[in-house]
């Protein structure tokens, strides 16, 4: 009779460990879906279209006036790995970075910006700070005298 009594507790505790592990399941493959590598980024970007990618996310974000919350994640991703491509004149990232869970920062758009002529030195100091930009486009601040 013991027995009998204790038996429904194991039901509830079964069907619990069932669903638990059934919505790990689901965020894991969600997960999985929804973050793509840098492969499947550069993949999808073109030799043209790299600065294209780049020069759309930075300039929408400096629109916004590099409000975070602005900033569509996948989009970011993109750019970030545009920022990266190989084929590129000037990088301003790299693979490892990115494979860190890097992304672009304000800093980096706004050095690509006034790189490209979007915006002056003045507006670009506004926005450059060597701890918040990566490494790679600090070099590239530095060359075009950007540094403080």
């Amino acid at each position: 009779m013991k027995g009998d009594a204790g038996s429904p507790i194991w039901i509830v505790v079964t069907l619990l460990l069932a669903l638990v592990v059934g919505i790990t399941m689901y965020q894991l493959l969600q997960k999985t879906s929804a973050d793509k590598t840098f492969g499947n980024w550069m993949d999808e970007i073109g030799g043209g279209q790299a600065e294209l990618t780049l020069s759309s996310f930075c300039e929408s974000w400096y629109d916004s006036g590099f409000v975070l919350g602005a900033v569509n994640e996948a989009t970011q991703a993109k750019a970030t790995v545009a920022a990266a491509y190989e084929g590129a004149t000037v990088n301003y990232f790299t693979r490892e970075e990115f494979e860190f869970g890097e992304r672009l920062s304000d800093c980096d758009c706004a050095v690509y910006l006034y790189q490209i002529g979007s915006i002056d030195k003045l507006e670009t100091s506004k926005w450059y700070d060597p701890d918040e930009c990566h490494e790679l486009t600090n070099a590239v601040a530095e060359s075009r005298g950007l540094v403080r």
